[in-house]
């Protein structure tokens, strides 16, 4: 039978595979989409979805809002600046570029934050484990991207990487004291309405088509609801620093879709690279289950 912590790990693994799925699913929509505007859709339908989820299971709706306002609303800012400056960055730096700064810079921010600030302290393995699973994302993501490089790319990819870890970490302290689905409707509520500038500036009448509708559905509901209340579980058990390391298992639930549905192709030294990750992730699993 599986202990709380073991369950967090599974969870946040999971939350973790269905985030892998964005990128090929994003893949299926036209050409002529925002990808701005695609951030800030997620953001609205997992909103929605979180809070029937807070309303079916939780009795007391505004619990999380009034014991941790402050926390609840960096949360969603955070949320809302990692989504908006992962996807500006993608459009500058490339898909590899920007997904490898960004995905491999969030347990660094993590780890240095808990050191510095929280001045947690942490096992060989975990450290190991973040090292193994960093530079493997580099790889993988790096030898598969033919973009020019980009300063400003590259610092708003590092900026989604400080923001994923900032959210993590100040969610790590709600969900301590508040249920995790009520912690993730607030959250999402508040970035959801913090991206709504994005619907000003950028067309978004095509999110209405039949080419587009469906696979929106399923990212804001699948990819983003689904898997942050999973991954908001998981904070409730694990350090904050260890749910964003285990979430790296993301990129290679993306490589494994990009190649069965897109038909990419991937060098030996992508495969690898996720032979890595994996190794690394075993290290992060193994320091939290000691």
């Amino acid at each position: 039978m599986l202990n709380k912590k073991n369950l967090s790990i599974l969870t946040v693994i999971l939350a973790a595979t269905l985030w892998g799925t964005t990128g090929t699913v994003q893949g299926l929509i036209p050409d002529y989409k925002e990808p701005l505007v695609v951030g800030a859709i997620r953001l609205y339908l997992a909103a929605i979805y979180l809070f029937l989820i807070s309303i079916l299971f939780d009795k007391k709706l505004l619990s999380a809002i009034f014991r941790s306002p402050v926390l609840i609303a960096f949360s969603g800012l955070f949320v809302m600046l990692y989504n908006m400056t992962f996807f500006a960055a993608i459009l500058i730096s490339g898909v590899g570029v920007g997904t490898a700064i960004t995905i491999g810079s969030a347990p660094i921010w993590a780890i240095l934050f808990e050191l510095i600030v929280l001045k947690s302290t942490h096992g060989l393995n975990k450290l190991i484990g973040a090292i193994l699973a960093v530079t493997g994302i580099c790889v993988l993501m790096l030898f598969g991207d033919n973009t020019d490089w980009s300063n400003l790319g590259a610092f708003l990819a590092l900026l989604s990487g400080l923001s994923y870890a900032l959210y993590s970490l100040s969610t790590s302290r709600i969900v301590k004291e508040v249920s995790h689905h009520n912690t993730a409707a607030w959250t999402f509520l508040i970035a959801a309405f913090l991206s709504t500038p994005v619907f000003i500036f950028f067309p978004s009448s095509w999110m209405f088509s039949n080419d587009a509708i469906y696979y929106l559905i399923f990212l804001g509901t699948f990819a983003t609801g689904i898997a942050y209340s999973f991954f908001t579980f998981g904070l409730k058990y694990l350090t904050s620093s260890t749910a964003v390391t285990l979430s790296l298992v993301e990129p290679i639930t993306a490589v494994i879709l990009a190649i069965i549905i897109l038909g990419e192709f991937f060098s030996i030294s992508q495969y690898l690279a996720i032979m890595v990750i994996i190794l690394g992730l075993y290290f992060t699993s193994k320091s939290e289950a000691d």
